[in-house]
């Protein structure tokens, strides 16, 4: 019986879940939190079929592959139309040869959807996404910032990740990256999405940028809806920062412990430059409030990165070490921190790259990528 595909049910969970802790991992955390599962596969406003947008490839009865996508709207400076991020790709090894890739990426390349992103693509797997003629992006540029009293605690963390480093170098690569100073003198903000957002901040933003379309309705979903991260909104003055704290965990012994906290900001749509700067002192002193080491952000938009670097929070590749600063903190590892992307979109669209005049508006928060490990 020749392979057949479908979208998942949503019954079907309990399948998808042994598929995953079989041949992807034991723990997946999809594995682990059914509850992250149907947030993120079962928002049924946007997707076009009764169940998950989930596809299945099926021999006999049995699955062979998956491919996960989160339907979102994209936003083409003003302009929306249905679109889809995909995540959860994998297929069973024994049949891994042939065109089954190609079929299964070809289920959610589809009408209504103008623009399919597989953001966090290994890069072994980048050949197939030429062959079906989608863009492979540079990697999504990442930002970071130590806090001026945990250069040696971020030096630790390095030490711990790159255990063949000296101690020097560790720690100047932990204060390259410090703030110099801390901005006591900040503007009340408030910890919640205006309720103008939409017909002031966003409609603004939107008509200057491409990616999802970051309205109230999105917002709430992504973060305040979230099944298990608690995110914090920073919102001052028409901008908006998103951001949660992060308690990096070791491996020991004996299990995974508690060994820090970082800041993992999500959002940053500042409304000037002057915003920017309130927004990202306001951050900051939440963060030295909390006692966190740091922080990182991974975002494409040319201009609000030239705010970051202007504010102290640098980019990685500004340091010859930079690459090594852990990115992956439950738990704590030393693995890359790049992430690859390709996308497939209709129409003329300007190329989203690292460059200054990027007008992307896409973070690690989009797709899946800002999850537990």
């Amino acid at each position: 019986m020749p392979v057949q595909f479908r979208y998942a049910n949503f019954d079907e969970y309990p399948r998808i879940s042994h598929f995953l802790a079989e041949y992807w991992a034991a723990d997946h955390i999809y594995v682990r939190e059914a509850k992250l599962f149907d947030w993120t596969y079962g928002r049924k406003n946007l997707w076009d079929r009764d169940g998950y947008s989930f596809a299945l490839a099926e021999e006999n009865g049995e699955t062979i592959g998956i491919l996960g996508s989160i339907p979102f709207q994209m936003n083409r400076f003003g302009q929306t139309s249905p679109a889809l991020w995909l995540a959860g790709y994998m297929i069973r090894p024994d049949y891994r040869r042939g065109s089954l890739a190609v079929q299964l990426l070809n289920t959610m390349r589809r009408d209504p959807y103008q623009a399919t992103i597989a953001f966090g693509i290994n890069p072994k797997t980048s050949p197939i996404y030429q062959v079906l003629r989608w863009r492979v992006l540079e990697n999504i540029p990442r930002h970071f910032v130590t806090m001026p009293q945990a250069v040696d605690r971020v030096a630790e963390l390095i030490h711990l990740t790159h255990t063949d480093w000296s101690v020097d170098r560790a720690k100047a690569l932990a204060s390259a990256f410090t703030l110099p100073v801390i901005d006591k003198k900040i503007a009340a903000a408030v910890n919640d999405l205006p309720d103008e957002w939409d017909q002031a901040s966003w409609a603004r933003i939107a008509r200057t940028t491409i990616g999802a379309a970051r309205n109230s309705d999105y917002l709430n979903w992504r973060y305040r809806q979230h099944p298990i991260f608690d995110y914090r909104f920073i919102a001052l003055n028409g901008g908006l920062l998103v951001w949660r704290l992060e308690t990096i965990r070791r491996k020991t012994e004996t299990g995974e412990e508690p060994f820090d906290r970082i800041g993992r900001a999500v959002e940053f749509l500042p409304a000037s430059r002057e915003n920017a700067r309130e927004l990202l002192a306001t951050f900051f002193q939440h963060l030295a409030e909390a006692d966190a080491i740091g922080a990182d952000f991974y975002g494409y938009h040319g201009e609000t990165r030239h705010w970051l670097n202007e504010n102290g929070m640098l980019p990685v590749e500004s340091h010859t070490d930079g690459l090594a600063i852990p990115a992956r903190f439950q738990p704590l590892d030393g693995k890359s921190a790049a992430i690859m992307s390709s996308m497939f979109i209709t129409g003329d669209v300007p190329a989203c790259s690292d460059s200054a005049d990027c007008n992307w508006c896409w973070t690690k928060s989009d797709g899946d990528q800002d999850r537990p490990n």
